[in-house]
Parts: C-alpha cells; structure tokens; sequence
C-alpha cells in the first residue's frame, strides 16, 4: 500500500490487515458513510492509558470497576484479544505510531527516537495535520521526552530524546556482562524500598487530587473540545493517561472502591521473580523493574499494590468518562471516532513479576481496545478475533484520505 502523501514508504512486511467486526461482516477498522457530505468530517479522539492491560469489567476482570470504559466498548466495538507489538512503552508506541514493527525499525528501547533514523517515516498525527486536522496533544502520546513536536498544531513539546534507533545491537553478553545486568541481588526484605519513585502507592485527597496529572490531562483535552466546536475544524485529539503507571497514585475516592481483603493474589503468585520450570531464563526477569525492585512482595503487600492499580484503572476511567460527556455536551459525538487503547500489558505478581518489560506472558501484551465510530453497523458487539495495535495506522491513514477526499 502506497499512501498518498510524499515520501511515506509500502510497508515491507504484509501488516495491513484491516481489522474486522466480527459481528458485521468485513469492513474497515473506521466505517466509510456514502450519505456523508464533502462538508462534513469525523473527527478523532484518540484515548490512552499507560501501563494498563487488559483489566476492565466487560473484559472478564471480576474486580475493576471501568463503567464508563464498558459503556463505550457496549456503544462501539471492544476487541477482546488484542495485543501489542512490545511490551515496553516507547517501542510500542512508536510501532502503533508509524505502523512498523519494532523488528522492522530495530526501536526496542525507551531513549531512541524513530525520526532521528528515519526522517521520512510519517507519524500518525502529522498524517492527520498533513491533510488538514488539527492535531491537538494533552498528556503521553509517544514515550515520555520523545514527543513528535512538528506533528501537533497545539500541544506538542520540546523532544528530549534525540538518540538515533541502534540499528546494531549485540547479539551476545559476555559472561560478565550478565554478571552486571540480569544477575539478581540479594533481595530486600518487603519493607526496604530502593526506589521510592516508582516503587509505591498513594490515596490522596484534597487539592492534591484535584493537582494530579491525569486530572490536568482531561481538562487539557476537554478545552481541545470545546475550542473545536467553536472553530468548526476537523480535529484529531490525542489524550494519553499517565495511569496505571507506577507510582500508583490516585484520589482517595478511587481506592475506596475496593476492599483490600476481597482482592485475590493469582493463582502462580511469587513473592520473587520465578522461572516456570521448562521454561528459558529470559522469560521472566531476574529483578523487577516498576514494583517491588529488587525486594521481597509480602501476600499482604502485594494485595494493597493490586487494590492500588485497580484505583488507577478506575480513575483513568473516570477522566475517561469526562472527556467523552464533553463530546456529547457540545453535541460532537455523532461526528467523533472515539479509540481507546492501552499501550502494553502488566503483570501483577504473576510468576513473582510487577511489570511488562520483557514480557511475553499474555498478562503483558494483551491490552483493551475498544473503537466507537458512530456509522459502524458493528457497535454493540464484540469482536473475538486477535487483533494487532499495528493495524491502527494503516487504517487510520486509509480513512483520512478517504475523508480528505471527499471534501475536495
């Protein structure tokens, strides 16, 4: 497939598999409408939660409480198997992005800046202001510090990270390179915290609730709504949640709604990474990277981190819920494409692990997925078919040339 703007490769490998409803047949990820006019456009909201994985109510979780993330996958479709392409956030999203594999762009670590090694490559956002949107950014979009700045109309930031994809990575440690790398300390006991940035949770009231990120994020985006409604411009809004990552901090409100003693531990809980028997080194990693690093999880603790990741999920879901109700207060809905995703998976003292880094378990690449376009015949079911976060671009791409199209 050649897409219709200067200088964007085919893609190499036979990715653009246009993501289907089940219930309604073939047809494109985003429906295509013959009534609709050359003045009118769908707009994007494009929602995204960090670090959270498959853990909703109308996913099978028997403990989260998303009720408004459950209402717009029963309004749109919600993919029930789909999975990332990485389960580490600037690889991921820099594949969902530019519609590449990381084994495509060689882009496996949080510091690499797909544009510094291939200019050409078009983003999805600058894909979507190149044909006349207004590309609107609040919160974590790319990875954090390595943000496409020239793609947004309003909102981007200065990039951080420049560094160019190691297009030569080592195939091989040495010995002692393993020793310096993945050899595991001695743990601490469950009390010694080595990293108290990530390695923690926190209820919170007050004018610190109110101060929190997320928080901000919502109402960066619903300002996005409104200041569109009032200009008339097809917009593409890109509002990236910071939650559930560590440190697992949300309002105290969100805690509440769970009871520490009614929260199981799963069934292959550990209280320190473990190897399944069977099973290569590399399939879990000797030391934590986000929870519980390099310290021993008590089932006591370990508990109270669960309850703490559930509030996170339920207040992402909340902010959620605010920033569609300002879709439907400026009566924006029936022309809004609406994409939920999250960008990888977590584990959650599966096998002695509280990350996703190098996750290959489904706890740590199966992610939510839900699309609302309000012509699909599909909306209101569910599709069981496995699906790719990769497929977003190429179809996303497809739309708006068809939509650019049509207005001209």
């Amino acid at each position: 497939m050649n897409l219709p703007v200067k200088n964007i490769k085919p893609f190499t490998v036979a990715t653009i598999v246009t993501i289907t409803f089940f219930a309604a047949g073939e047809q494109s990820i985003f429906a295509a409408n013959p009534k609709q006019g050359k003045e009118q456009s769908m707009n994007v909201l494009f929602l995204i939660s960090d670090d959270m994985r498959a853990e909703m109510n109308v996913l099978g979780s028997p403990m989260a409480q998303t009720p408004n993330l459950d209402k717009l996958a029963k309004d749109g479709v919600c993919f029930e198997r789909a999975y990332c392409q990485y389960p580490l956030s600037c690889p991921s999203r820099s594949s969902i992005l530019t519609g590449r594999r990381p084994t495509t762009s060689g882009l496996y670590t949080n510091r690499e800046w797909f544009g510094a090694t291939y200019s050409d490559w078009v983003s999805l956002p600058n894909y979507f202001r190149l044909h006349g949107y207004e590309t609107l950014r609040s919160g974590k979009i790319f990875h954090g510090g390595i943000d496409d700045t020239e793609a947004w109309t309003e909102g981007g930031e200065q990039r951080i990270y420049n560094n160019p994809v190691n297009a030569d990575p080592p195939s091989a440690l040495t010995p002692e390179e393993w020793r310096i790398h993945f050899q595991r300390r001695m743990p601490n006991p469950s009390d010694v915290i080595s990293n108290p940035r990530s390695d923690r949770w926190e209820a919170v009231e007050g004018e610190a609730a109110r101060q929190l990120g997320d928080t901000r994020v919502a109402d960066k985006a619903i300002a996005y709504i409104r200041q569109s409604k009032k200009s008339g411009k097809p917009f593409f809004i890109a509002c990236g949640f910071s939650k559930p990552h560590s440190p697992l901090i949300a309002p105290k409100e969100f805690f509440d709604l769970y009871d520490v003693n009614n929260i199981p531990l799963p069934p292959d809980f550990a209280s320190l990474p473990m190897v399944p028997v069977g099973f290569p080194a590399g399939s879990i990693r000797p030391t934590n990277a986000d929870l519980f690093i390099n310290r021993i999880a008590s089932p006591e603790e370990a508990r109270q981190m669960i309850r703490a990741y559930l509030a996170c999920i339920s207040y992402v879901d909340w902010n959620v819920g605010r920033v569609i109700a300002e879709l439907d207060k400026e009566g924006l809905r029936e022309n809004t494409i609406i994409v939920f995703w999250g960008d990888h998976g977590y584990q959650l003292g599966e096998k002695g692990k509280w990350s996703k880094a190098g996750s290959l378990w489904e706890r740590g690449t199966r992610v939510p997925f839900i699309i609302f376009d309000p012509r699909a015949k599909g909306n209101g079911q569910a599709s069981p078919r496995i699906v790719e976060l990769l497929d977003i671009y190429p179809n996303a791409c497809r739309f708006v040339w068809a939509t650019s199209a049509r207005r001209t």
